[in-house]
């Protein structure tokens, strides 16, 4: 015998008293997640890939079991390098990371298997895989994107637009306008005459901030509407049609046809608590002292009201100067311009900042918490808490940044006044990290 055949003989025995040790291990072990870890890889090093993925799958699932969700994502990933094109493991990777809160990761991981044309052999594992993922992903409406994808190759626009009807929320709170627009513009460009399905289109378009796109193809469909003779019927559009002209909010409203929008507008408003009428004869106000002005209004030249327009056309311009040298492509600039207007109380216009900030991946907590803010400065803690919510669905920068954003959420609960909900989160963070800021004291309050 050779020395080269030596050496291998010897190493072939090594490898297999390595196997023996491993194997006996995970068999005194069976729920020893890193005992199958090592087991697995080392069969997967030895070629023997079907066995090696058997290990390392269970071992996954003990790590999952156990709490070590990461690990378990590590495992997964590991996995993956070995068989790609599982759908499984894919589905399973995703499931955890947008459990862990790692959303971009996730969505990373959709992605590519959406671009991957040979991972999937039929539409209906396709749609199977993208629904599956939806469940996973809930505020994020990309999944049903891809499956809105599907269905409009399959030529079927109804079925198409109730997937847009369900990712619209999303759309809005994860930003994700372009993808969304492009498919309703290609369900539009498809529906040709069919006002069942541009009807709903119509709602989507104004649901979504693009009034533009959607009044003319509701105009379209009343104007159908009427060619048919269906009086009492084109009468009802032209009272929503009115209405949402008039401000009314599609997007609060959740409608996505004239008959739902009628049924909204026709529900009574709720009445203000301890509402007062107005005195049949108001008072005239106390006169004020001798030489000086009876209100604001009446100082010199107007006063209070002559300096307000002032510095609204001030603020028009530098609007209008910023847009132009600025843009959207400057986020940095965006966000430092929103503090700058959070900062002079110009709420309405750090609002738009904050969003447009928020594009930038690395502004993304920064430029949602301040928005959060300026929201619930507004009193609208709804707005405030559910960007927070997208902040933490969204956000991967790991437990310290979450923690801050859950403790920004549960302060904005209790100026909400749902202390429950706060003292329910502020609970949950004591435990985990004792001592974080003044979340003790809340606490005893």
């Amino acid at each position: 015998m050779g020395f080269l055949d030596s050496f291998r003989k010897m190493f072939s025995s090594q490898d297999q008293d390595d196997r023996v040790s491993m194997s006996s291990k995970v068999q005194a072990s069976p729920n020893d997640p890193q005992a199958r870890q090592k087991l697995g890889i080392f069969l997967m090093h030895q070629g023997e890939v079907v066995e090696g993925l058997d290990q390392l799958a269970r071992a996954a699932v003990l790590y999952e079991k156990d709490g070590f969700a990461s690990k378990a994502i590590a495992v997964l990933r590991q996995m993956q390098k070995h068989d790609p094109g599982n759908n499984d493991f894919q589905k399973w990777l995703i499931r955890l990371l947008a459990q862990e809160g790692l959303s971009s990761d996730a969505q990373s991981e959709l992605r590519k298997a959406a671009s991957d044309p040979a991972r999937f052999t039929s539409d209906d594992q396709r749609l199977d895989f993208f629904r599956q993922t939806a469940e996973f992903l809930k505020k994020n409406p990309l999944p049903r994107l891809y499956v809105c994808d599907i269905l409009r190759g399959q030529k079927k626009l109804h079925e198409a637009v109730n997937e847009l009807e369900k990712a619209v929320p999303q759309t809005a709170s994860s930003g994700m306008y372009a993808e969304f627009h492009e498919r309703l513009r290609s369900v539009v460009s498809q529906a040709g005459d069919d006002l069942t399905v541009l009807e709903p289109c119509g709602f989507m378009w104004l649901a979504v901030g693009k009034p533009e796109e959607g009044l003319p193809i509701l105009d379209r469909v009343a104007e159908a509407e009427s060619a048919n003779g269906d009086t009492v019927r084109e009468a009802t559009m032209r009272e929503v049609l009115d209405a949402i002209r008039g401000g009314w909010d599609v997007a609060a409203a959740g409608v996505f046809t004239f008959t739902e929008a009628a049924r909204k507008r026709a529900e009574p408003e709720p009445s203000p608590v301890e509402a007062q009428p107005p005195p049949a004869h108001p008072e005239p106000p106390p006169s004020a002292p001798a030489g000086e002005p009876s209100s604001p209004a009446e100082t010199a030249e107007g006063g209070y009201e002559q300096e307000e327009n002032i510095v609204r056309s001030a603020l028009d311009r530098l609007q209008a100067k910023v847009d132009e040298e600025i843009g959207e492509t400057d986020l940095e600039a965006r966000y430092n311009l929103g503090i700058a207007y959070k900062e002079m109380g110009l709420l309405d216009e750090a609002v738009t900042e904050f969003r447009l900030a928020m594009r930038k991946p690395e502004l993304f907590v920064g430029a949602g918490s301040l928005l959060a803010d300026t929201l619930a400065d507004r009193a609208d803690f709804d707005g405030a808490l559910a960007v927070l919510e997208a902040v933490l669905a969204a956000s991967s920068g790991g437990e310290e940044v979450l923690r801050d954003v859950r403790y920004h959420k549960a302060v904005l609960l209790e100026h909400a006044g749902r202390r429950d909900e706060a003292r329910e989160i502020f609970r949950d963070i004591q435990e985990k990290t004792p001592g974080y800021r003044d979340v003790a004291a809340r606490l005893l309050q």
